[in-house]
């Protein structure tokens, strides 16, 4: 569909006299009112909203015109249409010299990973290859900061709000670990869903719903924090954020975990330490270091997962970072009602056989 747009969008534009009176007219407006011609012919085949085929016909062509390496392997099905879209959105402002590295690099992820994880590792590789600072970019981009809500049918209506992302990704945790205490309550018949919005409403109005605490890991390469580099730091849910807002938060903000890296290896410095049972600082080291779910695509945060043994303690298995694993209740029913079978070698990430034989390593951590 995204190369037949494309293409016929493409014909518009180079041979306008099918679709309008060139006579009349100047190149450019010919030209323009060409495609609007054929984007209303085409919306009128298909079934399909104007808005629709342009926006399908532009991915198509900034898929084609700057990562040609990704427009093949999604003409040949290997890449997903959401990663496809996310990389198209991610190059559209990208100078052009890096498009060649940001199509190289991308490749594989976008044919290996799900939609949400690739999101996360795309924006991360841009953020690497954009010359302009990150503190730069987020200094114009906080300037389009707002609030706006819309009536919907039913007596419903839709609250957004265009925000920080530090400030998006305290108040989604918040949310969720209110909806979680209350979710745990034994007569509590609302989904997690639901109760997600009636935190948020309650919040919004002034209604009391509890005091759960409520920690986001900042995870900041040491190098970076001492001004020796300009590595970004990552938000735990949201993905790289500038230094400026990483380096106010290590220094003022007591509900975020403050973390540093090995400036070579980006391992986690000060959380190895192994114990019998799961201790909290293990605990809290594995969910840093899983981030969601331990099953292949799924997102789920790991604060709302099970920790799992790999291999059952009742087995042999011992209670150690290289045997536990994040899992959402879904998936931990799945590995010990199904067939589903999981093996994870020391150091490395979690293997799944499915029941009919299919091999597929868990998604590695995004950055």
């Amino acid at each position: 569909m995204f190369r037949a747009l494309d293409s016929s969008l493409r014909e518009a534009r180079l041979h306008p006299e099918v679709f309008v009176n060139t006579e009349h007219l100047t190149a450019r407006d010919a030209v323009e009112f060409a495609v609007r011609a054929a984007t209303a012919d085409l919306a009128v085949r298909l079934n399909l909203a104007e808005a629709t085929v342009r926006t399908q016909a532009d991915i198509g062509a900034k898929l084609r015109e700057r990562l040609p390496r990704i427009w093949v392997w999604f003409g040949e099905g290997e890449v997903p249409t959401q990663n496809a879209r996310e990389a198209a959105s991610l190059v559209a402002d990208l100078p052009a010299e890096f498009w060649g590295p940001f199509d190289e690099q991308l490749l594989e992820p976008a044919k290996a990973l799900a939609p949400a994880r690739f999101r996360v590792k795309a924006r991360a590789v841009r953020e690497r290859l954009f010359r302009e600072t990150a503190v730069e970019r987020h200094g114009r981009a906080v300037q389009n900061r707002g609030v706006w809500s819309e009536h919907d049918r039913d007596g419903m209506g839709w609250v957004s709000a265009h925000l920080s992302s530090e400030k998006v990704a305290l108040a989604q945790a918040r949310i969720d670990a209110l909806a979680f205490d209350l979710l745990r309550a034994d007569d509590e018949t609302r989904t997690m869903q639901q109760l997600r919005a009636d935190v948020f409403a309650d919040l919004l109005t002034g209604e009391e719903v509890g005091g759960a605490r409520v920690t986001v890991a900042l995870t900041v390469p040491v190098m970076a924090l001492l001004g020796k580099s300009d590595e970004p730091a990552v938000l735990e849910g949201v993905g790289p954020i500038d230094l400026k807002t990483a380096r106010r938060l290590c220094v003022a903000a007591p509900s975020f975990t403050r973390l540093l890296t090995h400036p070579v290896t980006g391992v986690v410095l000060d959380m190895d330490r192994t114990q019998y049972r799961p201790t909290r600082a293990l605990k809290r080291w594995l969910a840093l270091r899983d981030v969601t779910c331990t099953f292949p695509g799924c997102g789920r945060r790991s604060t709302q997962c099970d920790i799992d043994h790999v291999t059952a303690w009742v087995d042999g298995g011992a209670t150690s970072a290289d045997n536990l694993a994040h899992l959402c209740r879904k998936h931990h029913t799945v590995k010990h009602r199904t067939r589903w079978q999981v093996h994870r070698p020391p150091g490395e990430i979690s293997k799944w056989t499915s029941p009919t034989g299919y091999v597929r390593s868990a998604d590695p951590p995004p950055f």
